[in-house]
């Protein structure tokens, strides 16, 4: 029985392709305020579609995949007694979570979902670009097929991945000036990303998965490491491509 976690194990192996999906160009620039409005927007739009649609409905399916019957020796057995706080916290932080985004871009003039928007002007996939709509229909496969260690895998790894990322951007947010509109979402939006009850639940989802003891080399690892790599692959491509500055 190896000693190392999990966890630990995936961020090792894929620790540059980590660095590329929690230090890029966009983040940089969203933590010091310089990112163009229109960029922003876009993204915010996006970041909506996918924890509103994708990260709600998600979270249900992962429950739905939860025993809740007690054992002979408890009555909230592992891994209902770690998970269902997990999975009602992450519910309902999703539900919160949209409300105030859509309230602060509202508010700060990046109204992302405007009155009068003319849904002719998109494609065939609606206001989703693909990158979204690809991850939201790959979190519904994995949701409806695959293993609970898989599910909260993917959990974990999304949000490791986003809370890591804005923290990093967080790292530049002594250069906001705080002179414009955007600006002064932005430094919302980082914080309220960033803060410390965010962090400790993604601590919570790697403790609990790494309580499913998955050993490297076996079947379920394989699996797990697969969901890993799509869920690294997927947040590269989450952000905007923007130059360098």
């Amino acid at each position: 029985m190896s000693s190392q976690k999990f966890t630990d194990y995936l961020l090792k192996k894929y620790a540059n392709d980590f660095k590329i999906a929690t230090e890029h160009e966009f983040l940089k620039q969203s933590g010091e305020g310089s990112i163009d409005s229109k960029i922003l927007k876009e993204w915010l739009k996006q970041d909506y579609l996918f924890a509103y649609e994708g990260g709600i409905k998600y979270t249900a399916a992962l429950l739905s995949k939860v025993s809740l019957s007690p054992s002979s020796s408890h009555i909230r057995p592992f891994p209902s007694n770690e998970l269902v706080p997990i999975l009602g916290w992450s519910a309902t932080n999703l539900l919160r979570e949209t409300d105030w985004f859509l309230s602060v871009a509202k508010e700060h003039d990046l109204d992302v979902f405007g009155v009068g928007r003319d849904e002719n002007k998109y494609g065939l996939l609606g206001e989703y670009n693909q990158i979204t709509r690809g991850y939201i229909d790959y979190l519904q496969v994995i949701g409806a097929l695959a293993s609970i260690e898989e599910g909260l895998l993917v959990l974990w790894a999304s949000e490791k991945i986003y809370n890591s990322a804005w923290l990093y951007a967080k790292k530049h947010s002594h250069l906001n000036q705080s002179s414009n509109q955007t600006q002064k979402a932005l430094i919302k939006f980082v914080n309220n990303w960033t803060t410390p009850e965010f962090t400790e639940f993604v601590a919570k989802c790697e403790n609990a998965l790494n309580q499913f003891d998955i050993q490297p080399g076996s079947d379920i690892a394989e699996k797990c490491e697969k969901a890993f790599k799509n869920i690294l692959w997927y947040e590269q491509r989450f952000w905007p491509s923007v130059e360098s500055q």
